[in-house]
């Protein structure tokens, strides 16, 4: 009878976890198809920040995710989340890449001649330092 009742209380368990990704997996995949939205989309440096912002919750939410959507029925929700996190790391290394070229092509030919910093060289010092914080 002993194993009788394993058997059912596994069942149980995994049914709950099953119940739990069908219930919850369109959800998630709209939360993470806004995210694949913004990876995704036109590189600029302007946009740095927000993919950051992005891979940094969603980083610091892989525990919390592999916790609450644990075994191989929510495995889709799983991968779905750190494939996202990926993707989102590669596309802020590509736009930080970039960054240099975007500095570079400035079209910008205003001589500064009354001693201020000149306002590409006060953007880049800026974006670097909200890098670095």
């Amino acid at each position: 009878m002993g194993g009788l009742e394993a058997k059912i209380g596994n069942w149980i368990h995994f049914m709950r976890i099953a119940c739990f990704g069908e219930v919850t997996a369109s959800s998630v995949l709209v939360l993470h198809s806004f995210g694949d939205a913004i990876a995704k989309s036109k590189r600029s440096p302007e946009k740095l920040f927000v993919l950051l912002d992005i891979y940094e919750i969603m980083r610091e939410l892989h525990s919390k995710i592999e916790m609450i959507f644990k075994g191989k029925a929510c495995s889709e929700i799983r991968d779905s989340a750190f494939g996202l996190t990926k993707r989102l790391a590669q596309t802020a290394q590509e736009t930080f890449g970039n960054f240099e070229e975007v500095v570079e092509k400035d079209a910008t030919k205003i001589a500064v001649l009354d001693g201020t910093v000149h306002p590409l060289t006060s953007c880049v010092i800026n974006y670097l330092k909200f890098l670095f914080e």
